[in-house]
């Protein structure tokens, strides 16, 4: 429909542009257009589309807000369990250590070219 109506427009200035009728014709073409653009029946349809347009263009901001706030909310959410879970690991991990007494071992490697195994160190 879009396409159409760009299509006709561009046809009409086109026709007006081009045409070899000269200036009265042209004149009859811009009074015409005035006389439609004047009548009140296009202007009140006009008046109506522009009225629909603003009520859907409210109505898809307020639902595009409603719905960032949503996820925002669900990323918060899941945000604080990620760092709950974090956390709860690293105290498991410190009380472990804590409940050992000692530090873990650390093993150390050398080249396996050198033939050597490797040993631990304590």
């Amino acid at each position: 429909m879009r396409f159409k109506s760009g299509f006709l427009v561009g046809l009409g200035a086109g026709y007006v542009l081009g045409a070899k009728a000269g200036e009265e014709r042209y004149q009859q073409i811009v009074d015409a257009a005035r006389s439609l653009r004047e009548n009140p029946g296009v202007q009140r349809l006009t008046g109506e589309v522009n009225q629909t347009v603003s009520v859907g263009k409210d109505r898809v901001g307020e639902a595009a807000s409603s719905k960032v706030e949503q996820v925002g909310n669900a990323a918060a959410a899941q945000a604080s369990k990620a760092k709950d879970a974090v956390s709860s690991v690293g105290k498991k991990a410190e009380d472990k250590t804590a409940s050992a007494g000692t530090p873990p071992e650390t093993i150390s490697t050398t080249s396996a070219s050198s033939g050597s195994r490797p040993s631990e160190k304590r």
